[in-house]
């Protein structure tokens, strides 16, 4: 006599926590992006002065994409220690995002203007 078991509904949890935390991370990227406000997000990084955080020339655009790029090998690094901070990993995540937009704006000559989370998403 063989045993069928029949799948308890449990077997499904993990796909759908997995969907659900998908859902909610880009829920809170899609909120940081509409509240963005890039001075505030940039001064944190001291490697930047005030004048390459105003400047709009893509040079410095490029600058402040690298140090965020920087910020966020260090986060990852502190993955599963006690100082990571899945916040600040958001924060950064959304900085990159929007310095991505808003670098390849400037490559292209169009002005900034508000982000738009789905252009902000390629």
């Amino acid at each position: 006599m063989t045993h069928n078991p029949i799948p308890a509904p449990q077997d499904r949890r993990p796909a759908r926590f997995a969907a659900a935390a998908s859902a909610a991370l880009d829920a809170a990227l899609v909120a940081g992006l509409k509240g963005y406000d890039r001075p505030s997000a940039l001064a944190r990084f001291h490697r930047l002065s005030p004048e390459l955080i105003e400047s709009d020339s893509p040079d410095a655009a490029r600058a402040a994409l690298k140090e965020i790029e920087r910020a966020m090998r260090a986060e990852r690094a502190r993955r599963g220690h006690w100082s990571y901070d899945l916040n600040r990993h958001i924060s950064l995540l959304v900085s990159h995002r929007a310095e991505t937009t808003r670098l390849n704006r400037l490559l292209k000559g169009v002005a900034d203007g508000p982000l738009s989370p789905t252009s902000a998403m390629l």
